[in-house]
C-alpha cells in the first residue's frame, strides 16, 4: 500500500499536478513509454519462432507453464579477484566508465565486516581487469566506510571517501559511563595521478554524492542522520556550507538531479523527497508505505524520473508528470521468473539487476519483464553495477570475484 503526497512549489505548473498510484490489485498495469524510437538494446520487434533457442522454458508458476523470452545475452569479458577472500560489498563504474570501483572489507574486518568500519577501495581496469595501484596514493590504501562518490568532472578519477577513525576517550565527571568515540573523516584521492588531495574531519558520512559540476559534496550528517550536509568542495578542502533538514528518520539514499539545483533523498521515514537547493523548499514528495527502507536510488541521466527499490517493491517516479508506478517483485516474477533480490538499477533507469539462486538476471524497470540471465555457478553474488549506457554489467560475489559482462541484445 502506497500513499503519495504532492507539495506546492514555486513552479506554478506543479500546482495542478496529481499523482496516481496503482493499488496492490493493479500493480501489473505499468505505463509504457510513448516513444517510438528504438535503441541498440531494444528487444526484437517480432518474437522468434517457438523453437528458437532464445525462448527459455520456465518452471511452472501458479499452475501454468510460462516461457521467458531472452532478449539479452551476457558475454564475460573481464575477471578479477581480490588477493584475499572477502565479500565484494559494493561496485560502481567510474564517471568515464574506464574503471570499476569495488569496496572490500579490510583484512582486519573481513570476518565480522561491520558496515561502519573502514573498508578498502579497489579500482579495476574495465579492459583487462588489472588493478590500479591505489596503495600509491596512501600508505594505508584507500579507506572508505559505507560508500564513496566519484567527482563527475573530466577524466580524472577523483573520489571522496568518508570513514570513521577512533577518537579520544570520552568521559564525564557527572556520569559513570566512559568509552571511545569515533571521528568522521573524509579523504579525497586523485587515483588517476596517484595523489591524495586532502584529509579532513568533516561531520559527514555515506551515502555521499557530488553535484554535477563537482563543486558540492552532499552526505548524511554524523550528528543527526535525518539531516543532509552540503559542503563546498575544492582540491584543498571540504567545508560544510549548509544542511537540508526534511526527513524525520535516517537518510539512506540521495542523488542530485542533472541540473545540480535539486536533490532527491530517501529516508527510513518512508518518504522520497525532491528538494530545491536554492530555496530550500520541498518541491515534491511521495510516501512509500513499505516494510523496508530504500536500498537503491537512481536518477535518470535526463532528470525525467527516479527509480527506487524498497525491499521487494520497485517505485518508478516520473518527475515531469508526477505519476508514480509501483510493483512488487514477488508478484511480477511469479509468472515463470525465478526469485530475485535487487542489486542495481542502470543509470538510464531502464534495467534492474537482481541476484538469483543461480547467478543474476536483468529485467525492465518499467514492467519487471525478463530480459536475460546468467548462471555464475559460483559463490553468491553480493553486488552489481551498470555502465552509463547499460552496455556492460559487473557483478561481485562473496568470495571476492569480480566479473564484467558485455550486454548483447538478440
Amino acid at each position: 500500500m502506497y500513499r503519495v503526497a504532492l507539495l506546492e512549489s514555486e513552479v506554478s505548473s506543479l500546482r495542478d499536478s496529481s499523482l496516481s498510484v496503482p493499488d496492490s490489485s493493479d500493480r501489473r498495469s505499468i505505463v509504457s513509454s510513448s516513444s517510438s524510437a528504438r535503441r541498440w538494446d531494444d528487444p526484437p520487434e517480432e518474437p522468434p519462432p517457438p523453437n528458437h533457442p532464445t525462448t527459455v522454458p520456465a518452471p511452472q508458476a501458479g499452475g501454468s507453464e510460462v516461457g521467458n523470452l531472452t532478449t539479452m545475452v551476457f558475454v564475460k569479458s573481464v575477471t578479477a579477484r581480490r588477493s584475499y577472500v572477502a565479500e565484494v560489498a559494493a561496485l560502481q563504474f567510474t564517471p568515464n566508465d574506464t574503471h570499476l570501483a569495488a569496496m572490500f572489507p579490510r583484512t582486519v574486518n573481513v570476518r565480522t565486516f561491520f558496515p561502519d568500519e573502514p573498508a578498502t577501495l579497489v579500482l579495476v581496469n574495465v579492459r583487462d581487469g588489472s588493478r590500479l595501484p591505489t596503495s600509491l596514493v596512501s600508505s594505508h590504501d584507500v579507506k572508505v566506510s559505507g560508500g564513496f562518490a566519484f567527482r563527475p568532472r573530466g577524466a580524472d578519477l577523483v573520489v571522496a571517501c568518508p570513514y570513521f577513525v577512533p577518537g579520544e576517550s570520552l568521559s564525564s565527571s557527572s556520569s559513570a559511563s566512559s568509552g571511545f568515540g569515533r571521528v568522521p573523516r573524509i579523504e579525497v584521492y586523485d587515483c588517476g595521478r596517484s595523489v591524495r588531495w586532502s584529509k579532513q574531519e568533516v561531520p559527514m558520512r555515506a551515502p555521499v554524492a557530488f553535484s554535477p559540476d563537482g563543486m558540492t559534496l552532499a552526505g548524511v550528517s554524523t550528528r543527526d542522520p535525518s539531516r543532509i550536509v552540503l559542503a563546498r568542495f575544492s582540491k584543498e578542502m571540504v567545508a560544510v556550507r549548509t544542511m537540508v533538514i526534511k526527513h524525520t528518520d535516517e537518510v539512506t539514499r540521495l542523488a542530485y538531479l542533472p541540473d545540480g539545483t535539486k536533490l532527491v533523498s530517501a529516508g527510513r521515514d518512508g518518504y522520497l523527497r525532491l528538494t530545491c537547493l536554492e530555496s530550500g523548499r520541498t518541491l515534491k514528495r511521495i510516501e512509500v508505505m513499505g516494510r523496508a527502507h530504500a536500498s537503491i536510488l537512481e536518477v535518470a541521466r535526463d532528470g525525467t524520473r527516479v527509480v527506487s527499490v524498497w525491499g521487494r517493491d520497485v517505485v518508478v517516479w516520473d518527475l515531469g508528470s508526477g505519476g508514480v508506478h509501483t510493483y512488487n517483485l514477488d508478484v511480477i516474477r511469479g509468472d515463470g521468473m525465478s526469485e530475485g533480490w535487487p542489486l542495481a538499477v542502470s543509470p538510464d533507469c531502464r534495467y534492474l539487476a537482481c541476484r538469483t539462486e543461480d547467478g543474476f538476471d536483468v529485467s525492465d524497470v518499467d514492467t519487471g519483464k525478463f530480459r536475460g540471465d546468467f548462471a555464475t555457478r559460483g559463490s553468491v553474488i553480493t553486488s552489481a553495477a551498470f555502465t552509463k549506457n547499460g552496455s556492460k554489467i559487473a557483478v561481485g560475489n562473496y568470495d571476492g570475484l569480480i566479473e564484467i559482462y558485455d550486454v548483447i541484445t538478440v
